[in-house]
């Protein structure tokens, strides 16, 4: 006979029932493991944190609904992998549409003085450089040679969740450095039909 089944059973039977003593045991005997596994994927503690913690909410609240055919555990990582993924896949998806965004603002923006776009073009080459090495590689190679976050991971041996955050405090950085300078308008695209470092013949910044 399988102890650990039989005790699940007995868990779920009681929570079923409205059990707190029940769930509060399942959710302390689970969260730490069910924490350290999706945060070997997604690199982030508070982010690991966050999703296990709406899974066993959620555990909770749709207690009345559970059918596990398996072990509990067993229910629960699987449940916490399929919200892990669920998690990338909208952040990915806002990311995408926030970059999008940036990329028209600078098109609509740019004024027709070619004196002026150079001289808000050099100061975000200057913004560019003061990154942070890793950080800088990774925008460079995303927003200057055109590689996509996997090939980025792949090339630099990290995880995609690695590129997307590198890339985003990127943005961050580089759009105070050009509110403080005036030159917002111009931290928006490096691409449209063209890159912007072809139309003024400006090399593109080099990682150091």
């Amino acid at each position: 006979m399988n102890t650990n089944l039989d005790t699940d059973r007995t868990l779920i039977a009681a929570i079923k029932n409205g059990d707190k003593n029940a769930y509060k045991k399942i959710y302390l005997t689970h969260y730490q493991d069910l924490c350290a596994y999706i945060n070997g994927y997604s690199n982030d503690v508070q982010t690991a944190e966050d999703i296990v913690q709406n899974v066993l909410l959620k555990f909770w609240e749709q207690r009345h609904d559970i059918e596990i055919h398996t072990s509990l555990k067993g229910f629960l990582f699987k449940s916490t992998y399929y919200a892990y993924i669920d998690s990338y896949k909208k952040k990915k998806r806002i990311n995408e549409k926030l970059e999008t965004i940036r990329f028209t603002i600078l098109n609509d923006m740019l004024e027709d003085d070619n004196d002026l776009k150079q001289r808000r073009l050099l100061a975000l080459r200057h913004a560019i450089d003061e990154l942070p090495k890793r950080c800088k590689e990774i925008f460079v190679l995303s927003k200057f040679e055109g590689l996509k976050y996997k090939e980025i991971a792949e090339q630099l041996d990290i995880s995609i969740n690695t590129v997307e955050s590198q890339i985003g405090k990127a943005f961050k950085v580089l759009r105070k450095k050009m509110f403080n300078n005036n030159y917002l308008n111009l931290f928006v695209s490096f691409f449209t039909e063209f890159k912007l470092t072809t139309y003024f013949k400006i090399k593109t910044p080099q990682v150091k």
